[in-house]
């Protein structure tokens, strides 16, 4: 299989990183707001968008570190793509009501992003789904005398 190792820095970080700690970060920095524009630093506006990026940010590391459970390749993409999309989607529109750029330049983003990962998508399913080919038809089984044999199963019965 295309099994992923996992460092244990990220697999700590993915248990204390919880959906709890997560509510509890955009709780804290959804009052802070207030406390700052209070004191002038951004308008009501600006903190609104920029609680959004913060949400989209977050949760966009929240996909990421689901990745710590994930043991093969093809579902690590379906999360990664689906948390670049996310991400993508949520922040750009903001950057654009912060003044970032326009909506042409959203539009562009958005679609650059896209076809981006529609590419490697296609890539990944040539590199990926080739060896899951190999991997389910070519298996390696090992004999009670500890010698190895090949296995062909590409004529089993679904």
């Amino acid at each position: 299989m295309n099994a992923i190792a996992t460092p244990p820095a990220l697999t700590a970080f993915a248990a204390w990183f919880t959906p709890d700690r997560r509510a509890s970060i955009q709780a804290f920095l959804g009052t802070l707001a207030p406390f700052a524009i209070l004191l002038g630093f951004g308008t009501d506006s600006v903190w609104q968008q920029a609680l959004i990026i913060t949400g989209a940010a977050l949760q966009f590391l929240a996909g990421i570190l689901s990745l710590v459970n994930v043991r093969d390749a093809q579902t690590a993409w379906v999360i990664v793509r689906a948390a670049v999309y996310g991400l993508a989607a949520t922040a750009s529109p903001a950057l654009v009501l912060l003044g970032f750029y326009d909506e042409a330049t959203n539009a562009i983003i958005l679609t650059g992003v896209s076809l981006g990962l529609s590419a490697l998508s296609s890539l990944l399913a040539i590199l990926i789904g080739k060896q899951q080919q190999i991997d389910n038809a070519v298996r390696l089984a090992q004999a009670a005398d500890g010698t190895w044999s090949v296995t062909d199963l590409s004529n089993r019965e679904g």
